[in-house]
């Protein structure tokens, strides 16, 4: 699952509108760029692509989003969460926020932001031809409107979180004390600031600010608790981005046509056509020129796309991280907050540890994933380089280890068959949700209970198989009784702050993990003091070793992301932070190169 925010995040590793500065590049002689990297990196980053041609008119872009689920079809940034979803919105999101080689946000986007620490507020500027494609200009009441639906009784989604309770009036406004939002001050329709309680460092990362409008002139006589299902999100989204919905096949296509008011200008390609298409079938039908790129290829499936002669590959670090959490409490929806269960079946810290050490994550990476992945060693990923710990060096096998440990907290087999018991004798089985999807989804469940059961744990799959993406998320977001453990993933965005995934008030916190010592740990992350660049790193690194320490979670592989491009695609860049978008792409021939 992707978190949305700057969030983006949003989420989105997967964006094709991620921009950042250029670095330092050789020129390969297969026609694309190479980053310089560390000879022990694995494979190597490849962040530029660039075919010879010339540009044709008329062409259409079409793009495989490899997934075996259909899409849902939220098409709203206050309620979407899945992946997909996000995704496509990526392709109306009209880059608000521009964000430097280290993701924070600069000027120079479709809004320009002074940050005044010292007052605790952010005074945001919209370009004056940033545009609804409905001809509408983007306004501050739409920054506003954002605030409105997620601080709203009625709202049902997951982006109440303590980001946006950092703005000034907003529990007010949420519980019916206020009728404004009085941390929001609207200085002109293209001027408005943001006033904070605490100025915290997430804030340079955008935390707290909305990342994208939504159309105020369209939503604001829709009550809140008709948006998700309404039109507007499901059929008729508006756009400030360089494309805009034209038509929807509902969980397998979306078509997008250029936003004629787009403040970038016109995008060189009108139109692009979005498909989804499973994992079984994106190789051959790559091989077939069905398809300019994909999003969301399977690391797996590296090998077979590279030996395509009509195809180059685009190797980057993701903006994410592989885990195994462990259900150790319940979400109470009222008070908004994590509640943990002391007697939860997973709440011994030595069993998450024993488990932890049961698994070999390099061997995971190499045998699976073609060496695209490797073991993560911590839950702060390598591309936050400011915030990395590097001393740490995780979970490595040793089932000697986790066998002690194991047998340290009681758990030990009783009559002899190989299994343990639970402390008081008892026959212990552990449920564990993994998701469907891929060529590797199963084995890799199945490694994982092997090896448990190598050091004596009995566990079985929820339900006896693999689960489909979305009733897995469904399910986990639930704490349904039946998962005891859980394989997932997150797409951290481009905000390094963990406190959206791991905060007591967090309804991303789906361990249900909460501490005193946590919940210390992370006000330093939030504090105004943190804004001290040596005062963030160190408060960022004591999260990663305290996490480490008690393993509400095991974070398991750091990840890279491939993307395939056709041969008729004259350049792609998916350097963090270029210029380049995917209003730039331009086609030199009629149909995808076979």
């Amino acid at each position: 699952m992707k978190k949305l925010s700057k969030i983006v995040a949003l989420c989105l590793a997967t964006s094709f509108l991620f921009t950042a500065c250029g670095k330092t590049e050789k020129k390969e002689s297969n026609g694309t760029k190479q980053e310089e990297k560390k000879k022990d990196s694995g494979v190597q980053d490849n962040l530029v692509i660039e075919n010879e041609g010339t540009p044709v008119e008329n062409a259409t872009l079409k793009i495989a989003y490899v997934s075996d689920s259909p899409f849902t079809g939220i098409f709203h940034y206050a309620y979407a969460t899945n992946s997909s979803d996000l995704e496509i919105l990526t392709y109306c999101a009209g880059g608000t926020f521009k964000v430097d080689e280290n993701f924070k946000l600069i000027n120079g986007g479709g809004a320009d932001l002074e940050f005044k620490p010292e007052e605790k507020k952010v005074i945001i500027t919209i370009n004056e031809k940033y545009t609804w494609n409905d001809g509408t200009p983007v306004t501050s009441a739409d920054f506003l409107e954002y605030y409105k639906i997620v601080a709203h009784k009625d709202y049902t989604g997951i982006r109440f979180d303590d980001d946006i309770r950092n703005v000034v009036g907003i529990d007010e406004y949420h519980n019916g004390k206020a009728k404004d939002i009085s941390g929001f001050k609207t200085l002109s329709d293209k001027k408005f600031e943001i006033n904070f309680k605490t100025f915290n460092p997430g804030i340079l990362w955008g935390g707290g600010i909305p990342y994208e409008p939504v159309p105020s002139h369209k939503l604001k006589d829709i009550p809140v608790k008709e948006q998700e299902a309404h039109d507007i999100t499901r059929k008729n989204p508006l756009s400030p981005g360089p494309y805009y919905i034209k038509e929807i096949v509902p969980g397998q296509q979306v078509i997008f046509e250029a936003n004629p008011y787009y403040y970038k200008g016109q995008p060189k390609v009108k139109t692009v056509v979005w498909k989804i298409v499973p994992s079984a079938q994106i190789v051959a039908a790559l091989q077939a020129g069905e398809y300019d790129l994909t999003v969301g290829l399977n690391a797996d499936l590296y090998s077979k796309v590279k030996s395509l002669s009509n195809i180059k590959v685009g190797v980057q670090d993701d903006l994410s991280y592989s885990y195994i959490g462990f259900k150790l409490g319940k979400w109470d929806k009222a008070k908004g907050e994590a509640i943990p269960d002391p007697n939860a079946k997973m709440a011994d810290v030595k069993l998450r540890q024993a488990m932890a050490y049961a698994i070999d994550n390099d061997l995971v990476g190499t045998k699976f994933y073609e060496g695209l992945r490797r073991n993560a060693t911590q839950l702060m990923i390598p591309a936050f380089k400011e915030f990395y710990d590097d001393s740490i060096k995780g979970y490595t096998i040793d089932l000697e280890k986790a066998k002690q440990l194991l047998d340290e907290a009681g758990y030990k087999d009783v009559n002899g068959d190989g299994i343990r018991e639970d402390k008081n004798g008892q026959p212990f089985k552990i449920n564990f949700a993994s998701m469907s999807g891929g060529a590797t989804a199963e084995p890799i469940a199945q490694y994982y209970m092997q090896q448990w059961k190598s050091i004596g744990l009995d566990v079985q799959l929820t339900n006896g198989r693999l689960i489909e993406f979305n009733s897995f998320y469904e399910k986990v977001q639930a704490d349904d009784p039946e998962i005891d453990i859980y394989q997932a993933a997150w797409g951290t965005g481009s905000n390094p702050n963990p406190t959206a995934f791991y905060g007591r008030n967090a309804a991303f916190n789906f361990p249900r993990y909460a501490t005193p010592e946590l919940d210390a740990i992370l006000a330093k992350i939030n504090s105004v003091e943190a804004v001290d660049k040596d005062y963030r790193s160190k408060a960022y690194k004591e999260f990663a070793n305290y996490m480490f320490e008690n393993v509400p979670v095991v974070p398991t592989l750091f990840r890279k992301s491939i993307v395939a491009v056709n041969n008729r695609v004259k350049k792609w860049d998916i350097t963090p932070g270029s210029v380049f978008t995917v209003k730039d792409v331009e086609l030199t021939a009629p149909e995808p190169i076979k």
